[in-house]
């Protein structure tokens, strides 16, 4: 059976065009994991008299995987890894199931305890690989 986690991406400005670019980035390191598809998520119908038939919502994925609690782990992984990389990303909430996590990228040891927990309660046991040291601070949610 397949999962859907829904991320959100939060930028330390407001700048659009910065998070659409982020957005993107991000959604090319997550295609190269053993995952099903990494969609931008639909904020519905474009408005009458436009181009567009479908309007993504910026900052937005949708992340669908094999239930594999270690497929989660890698894009756990992957996403707390990528925000040490984008000066321009503040955070990313993650959703699986109504259950929510932020992650931040400011204090690692904290950060890594909220998202082994949150691993935990979806089926992986927190001995396995630990997170990049590096990433931060977050809230579970």
């Amino acid at each position: 059976m397949a999962v859907q986690i829904h991320l959100r991406l939060r930028a330390a400005d407001d700048d659009m065009e910065r998070l659409e670019r982020s957005t993107g980035q991000l959604r090319g390191e997550l295609l190269e994991l053993d995952v099903q598809d990494v969609t931008p998520v639909s904020a519905g119908q474009a408005p009458p008299g436009t181009r567009a038939v479908d309007v993504a919502q910026v900052g937005s994925l949708l992340v669908t995987i094999a239930q594999a609690p270690q497929t989660l782990r890698q894009v756990v992984q992957t996403i707390r890894g990528w925000l040490t990389r984008d000066p321009g990303a503040h955070s990313v909430e993650i959703t699986l199931g109504g259950d929510r996590l932020v992650v931040s990228g400011a204090g690692a040891q904290t950060e890594q305890r909220l998202v082994e927990a949150w691993l935990k309660a979806h089926g992986l046991e927190t001995a396995q690989q630990p997170g990049p040291q590096q990433a931060g601070s977050g809230q579970a949610g």
